[in-house]
């Protein structure tokens, strides 16, 4: 029969030597009553919608720092001789993983803005978004998770309005391919047979600039690249071949664009005429992720719709409409159209809105690119205030209608008939194995060219699953004795408060325990058939060198390793690492084989561990009997930790 051993490996050096320095701690304070600082408590593992997880044990809850709005400035314009200086920056929104669509309000808080701004003031009121984690949900059990706590990833293309300072200035070059406007400002230099002269032009609103001895030349209309070419052109049926003319635009106009609809902060924005509309958006801190549309987004001028935009294009082939603002144009988020949420195996697991009222599989599947193995789709939603559930190929879905508020998860259920296995330890050959399904741990071991140190006594293997059985268990047993250090009465006020001293010390020994991760190691009985135990997927099949030590730990006065001498029993051992410690438990003296498993008291081999444990004054059986539970487990971890 297989027998399920506890032996743990660490994550690090600090946790490494936690199981042998929590107890040797624990048992200084109870002689000498000092006091130990309790460590900081480690945060709850995330939930999967972005909170925390209740503590398993009576811990304080660590307080999570408020979300802070984004802070949008918008100083205005000055100007310094002939060149009009723009500086606008603003803070993109908080980028949220999770979005809450319950009908209850979620808000987040607001930092104090520097700005007295009234785009500063419209973000502190604004109700934010539930912020959580973007981890990807398991696609069937995931999608009812999410549709009952009402939440559904972050809308595509949210990533577009989570930077940093978005700055507008007039410093630096004018892009070549941007279209001179009115009020644009062009550099003109001349010289040769004329006076040296440098003025900077402003484009009047016929779209000209006036040369010196040339006189109007219309840039309007024209690339900035082409503007030198054309006063060029210009100058040469004026003067002759010894003068020279440069031109240059140095700086596009200064405009403001109104920003409205579903976006954080609605309102006029300062820019330049060579921004982008994407740029405005980022600078009202983006589109509402429950209310604003990334596909339908106009651009309005005297009352007129001059531009669509769509951003999905942009967002999956780099695709954006040309549009050249100018001064008092709008930029129009509409209202966000039916969107369907994507959980589960795919490379893009957001939120995506339909392009029309209503869609099918195949356009979600352009835009979440399923991962390789994913071969089934779960799907959830309403047709006709009536649930829908389905659960259908790849193939199908990509012909199912959907609409408005469909979730669908992406899942991998094909079942593979062949697994990959490890070898570790004395052996010759390759360290991984492909077999079929059914292949044992002896079939294995059959291929396998042993080496002639290998201790075929303690062959074992480690096992993903029982690593997590084991974490479990662990965890459930700090609970415990967390409850029981708070819980424990005392008989009188000087026990009450030595327990309290104690309890301090207990609590440092758990905040190591908790740092304890499993390997999973599944020990065999001396008489098991190895013919008759399966492999199970990323099995690690270790094969033990022979030793001559012996390692001695817990609380004894010298912990060290010695030659193993045949006929010594434990206790002979216990005395050559100098006897026990006063609190040691001479009772119960643990022997670790290399397999993981152990005996209490027993016999002591090649390559063991003896492990002394603790004693607790009678007062605190409970909290003894539960860490005595987490010593076992716990210092049995040491042997793969090195100690």
């Amino acid at each position: 029969m297989m027998r399920t051993s506890l032996k743990f490996a660490s994550i690090s050096r600090r946790a490494r030597s936690g199981a042998v320095a929590g107890m040797a701690l624990l048992a200084a304070s109870m002689n000498a009553g000092a006091q130990v600082a309790p460590p900081a408590a480690a945060p709850p593992p995330p939930s999967p919608f972005g909170g925390a997880a209740p503590a398993a044990a009576p811990a304080a809850a660590p307080t999570a720092a408020p979300v802070s709005a984004p802070t949008i400035s918008v100083p205005s314009a000055s100007t310094s001789g002939s060149f009009p200086s723009i500086s606008t920056s603003s803070q993109a929104a908080p980028c949220p993983q999770t979005i809450s669509t319950s009908s209850g309000s979620s808000t987040t808080s607001a930092a104090p803005s520097s700005t007295t701004s009234t785009v500063a003031a419209a973000l502190n009121s604004y109700s934010a978004p539930l912020v959580g984690a973007n981890s990807a949900s398991p696609a069937s059990g995931g999608l009812q998770q999410y549709q009952s706590a009402g939440v559904r990833p972050v809308p595509f293309g949210s990533e577009l309005f989570c930077g940093g300072n978005i700055t507008a200035s007039t410093v630096g070059t004018v892009d070549p391919g941007y279209i001179i406007k009115t009020g644009d400002q062009i550099s003109l230099y001349l010289w040769g047979s004329v006076p040296d002269a440098s003025s900077t032009l402003v484009v009047d609103t016929n779209g000209n600039i006036l040369v010196p001895g040339v006189g109007p030349v219309k840039v309007a209309g024209l690339a900035a690249g082409s503007v030198n070419k054309v006063v060029n052109s210009a100058a040469s049926a004026v003067y002759r071949n010894a003068v020279h003319v440069y031109a240059a635009p140095v700086t596009t106009v200064p405009i403001t664009v109104f920003m409205t609809g579903p976006v954080v902060a609605p309102g006029p924005y300062a820019g330049l005429g060579s921004d982008s509309v994407l740029a405005f958006l980022q600078r009202a801190g983006g589109i509402d992720p429950n209310r604003g549309s990334y596909r339908n987004i106009t651009v309005r001028r005297s009352g007129q719709v001059i531009a669509h935009i769509d951003l999905y294009p942009f967002l999956r082939t780099g695709d954006l409409p040309a549009v050249s603002l100018r001064n008092g144009d709008t930029i129009v988020v509409g209202q966000q159209g039916p969107v369907v949420s994507v959980t589960g195996a795919a490379r893009v697991p957001y939120t995506f809105e339909l392009a029309g009222p209503s869609g099918t599989g195949d356009e979600i599947l352009y835009y979440a690119r399923p991962r390789p193995e994913v071969n089934y789709v779960a799907l959830l939603g309403y047709r006709d205030a009536q649930p829908l559930n389905a659960y259908e190929t790849l193939t199908d879905f990509a012909h199912q209608p959907l609409a408005d508020g469909d979730r669908v998860g992406f899942s991998a259920d094909a079942l593979a008939e062949s697994i990959v296995v490890q070898v570790a330890g004395a052996f010759r050959g390759p360290g991984s194995y492909v077999v079929t399904r059914d292949t044992t741990v002896g079939a294995v071991l059959a291929k396998l060219q042993l080496d002639s140190l290998a201790d075929h006594r303690w062959i074992h293997i480690q096992r993903a699953s029982v690593a997590a059985a084991q974490k479990q268990l662990l965890t459930e047993s700090l609970a415990r004795l967390q409850k029981a250090i708070y819980t424990n009465p005392a008989p009188t006020a000087a026990l009450q408060q030595a327990n309290a001293l104690q309890a301090t010390t207990i609590q440092t020994y758990i905040s190591y325990a908790s740092q304890v991760q499993p390997v999973g190691d599944v020990a065999f009985d001396e008489n098991q058939d190895l013919n008759s135990v399966r492999l199970e997927p990323n099995d690690i099949i270790v094969i033990p060198f022979k030793s001559q030590v012996v390692t001695v730990g817990g609380d004894v006065n010298v912990p060290q390793t010695v030659i193993y001498e045949p006929g010594l029993s434990v206790r002979d051992y216990v005395k050559k690492a100098g006897g026990f410690d006063p609190l040691g438990d001479k009772k119960r003296i643990l022997v670790i084989h290399p397999d993981g498993s152990l005996v209490i008291n027993g016999r002591v081999e090649p390559g063991d561990r003896v492990l002394v444990g603790v004693t607790l004054p009678g007062h605190l059986l409970d909290v003894a009997t539960a860490l005595t539970q987490i010593i076992y487990q716990v210092a049995i971890g040491a042997k793969a930790a090195g100690l």
